[in-house]
C-alpha cells in the first residue's frame, strides 16, 4: 500500500502508538496470547525492527515473547473474557511460532515444542468436540487453525484435521430441510452466522482443508449444507447489514468490522463459490461484497480502529480478498480504510489518541493486539509498502 494521503505520516503515527506503549509501564496484558497477551507486544516489537530497520528491537521482541511463555499457566489458566480458553492461548503461541518462522521475523528452536503442542491441542480439540463447542477462542476451532497453520508448513497433521471434520458434521444441528448449524455453547448456545463464532468460521475451516485436499468429499457435503442454512438469513431492510450475526437479531443496522458483519461472510461466500461452482452461491459473493465496498467510515457501523472491531480488520480482511481474487477493488478499498485510522486517534488519552470500544478506559483493551494500539500499529507497519508479511494468518481469515 501507499502512504497513507492525509498530512499525518504512517512514521509518525506508529511513532506516537510506541511511545503511548512505553508509557504504560506496568500493564494488564500477563498471558501468551497475542490477541490480548505478550506476544501481541513481541509482534509489534518485531514488526519495529523491520519497518525501523532497525534490529534493535529484536531483542525487545524476544523478551516479551519469553515472558509470554513464562506467564503460561495451564493449570492455573484465568480466562481474559468469557469465551477465551488455554486451547486458545496454546492455539496463538503455535501460530504466532508458525508465522515468525515463515517469515523470519524472529528465530525460534521450537520443534520439540510444537510438537508437544500438537499433542496437547489434539487432546482439547477433542475435549471441546465432546461438549460440541466448535468456537475460535473457545472450542474445537481453536486447535484447529493451529493444526490448519502447521499443515501449511508441511507437518503431518491430517490425523487431527481429519477428526475435526469429522465431528463437525456428526455434531451439526440440522434445520428442518436438514441444512446445518451449530451452536455455542460458550454463548448461551445461540446460533451464530458470522467468521467469528459461527458457520462462516466452520465453513472458513473445511474450505482450507478441502484446498489442501483432506477429505473434500465430505467437506463439500458439510459446506453446502451449512451454505443453505447461511442463505436462508439474508434478508433485505432499510439498513446496513445484510445477515445478522447471530439468529434473533433485530432487523437494525450491523456493526461493520472483521470479527461481526457482512465482510467475513462474503469472503467466505466467495471461498465456497470457488469450491461448490454454483451460481446462486457466486451472485450472493458478489451482492455481499459489492455492498461492503460501499461501506464507510461515515457509516458509524466501524467503530474504532482496532482489528477485531475496527478499521485495522476491515484492511486485513480486503487485503486478503484482493489476493486471493486479483480484484482491485478490495485493495482499493483496503487502502481506504487504512487512510481512515488517523480519524479514530481523536481522543485525549494515554493510548496515542485511540480509543476501545469496549472500554475507553481499560488498558488491556486499549493497548491488546487485538483490540488496541498494538494492532493498530502493527496493522500501519504491516500494510505500509515497506514489504512486511500480511496479517491474515494470524486473523480469522487465515
Amino acid at each position: 500500500m501507499n502512504t497513507p494521503t492525509n498530512t499525518i505520516t504512517v512514521e509518525a503515527m506508529v511513532d506516537h502508538i510506541e511511545a503511548a506503549v512505553k508509557g504504560q509501564g506496568r500493564l494488564e496484558l500477563h498471558n501468551a496470547s497475542y490477541e490480548t497477551g505478550l506476544l501481541g507486544f513481541s509482534l509489534f516489537y518485531a514488526y519495529l525492527a523491520r519497518f525501523k530497520d532497525d534490529e534493535a528491537y529484536l531483542p525487545i521482541a524476544e523478551e516479551y515473547f519469553q515472558k509470554g511463555m513464562g506467564a503460561l499457566d495451564i493449570h492455573n489458566f484465568t480466562r481474559t473474557y468469557n469465551t477465551d480458553s488455554i486451547d486458545a492461548h496454546l492455539s496463538h503461541i503455535g501460530r504466532f511460532i508458525g508465522f515468525c518462522r515463515r517469515h523470519k521475523m524472529l528465530d525460534f528452536d521450537a520443534e520439540g515444542y510444537m510438537k508437544q503442542l500438537d499433542d496437547i491441542l489434539f487432546d482439547l480439540l477433542k475435549s471441546k468436540v465432546s461438549i460440541k463447542d466448535f468456537d475460535m477462542t473457545s472450542g474445537a476451532m481453536a486447535s484447529g487453525f493451529y493444526f490448519l497453520s502447521r499443515l501449511k508448513d508441511g507437518y503431518p497433521v491430517e490425523e487431527q484435521i481429519t477428526y475435526a471434520i469429522h465431528s463437525i458434521e456428526n455434531f451439526a444441528e440440522k434445520d428442518k430441510d436438514g441444512d446445518y448449524f451449530w451452536k455455542s455453547p460458550s454463548l448461551f448456545n445461540r446460533i451464530y452466522l458470522g467468521i467469528s463464532h459461527g458457520s462462516c468460521l466452520i465453513m472458513s475451516f473445511l474450505l482450507t482443508a478441502y484446498e489442501h485436499g483432506i477429505e473434500q468429499e465430505r467437506c463439500v457435503r458439510i459446506i453446502e449444507k451449512a451454505m443453505n442454512f447461511l442463505l436462508k438469513q439474508y434478508r433485505k431492510s432499510k439498513y446496513k447489514g445484510l445477515f445478522p450475526n447471530k439468529i434473533g437479531d433485530k432487523v437494525e443496522p450491523m456493526q461493520f468490522a472483521l470479527c461481526y458483519g457482512d465482510l467475513g461472510t462474503g469472503y467466505v461466500l466467495y471461498r465456497a463459490a470457488k469450491v461448490l461452482q454454483e451460481d446462486r452461491i457466486k451472485t450472493f459473493a458478489d451482492m455481499v461484497l459489492d455492498d461492503c465496498l460501499l461501506r464507510s467510515r461515515e457509516d458509524n457501523l466501524t467503530l474504532d480502529a482496532s482489528i477485531f472491531y475496527g478499521a485495522s480488520g476491515l484492511i486485513i480482511a480486503f487485503d486478503k480478498l484482493a489476493t486471493i481474487s486479483g480484484d482491485t477493488r478490495f485493495k482499493e478499498r483496503a487502502q481506504y480504510w487504512y487512510d481512515q485510522i488517523p480519524a479514530y486517534g481523536i481522543y485525549q488519552n494515554n493510548f496515542a489518541g485511540f480509543q476501545s470500544r469496549l472500554d475507553e478506559k481499560s488498558r488491556l483493551w486499549n493497548i491488546s493486539y487485538g483490540w488496541g494500539i498494538l494492532g493498530i500499529g502493527t496493522t500501519l507497519m504491516a500494510y505500509s509498502g515497506k514489504d512486511l508479511p500480511a496479517l491474515e494468518e494470524l486473523s480469522m481469515v487465515a
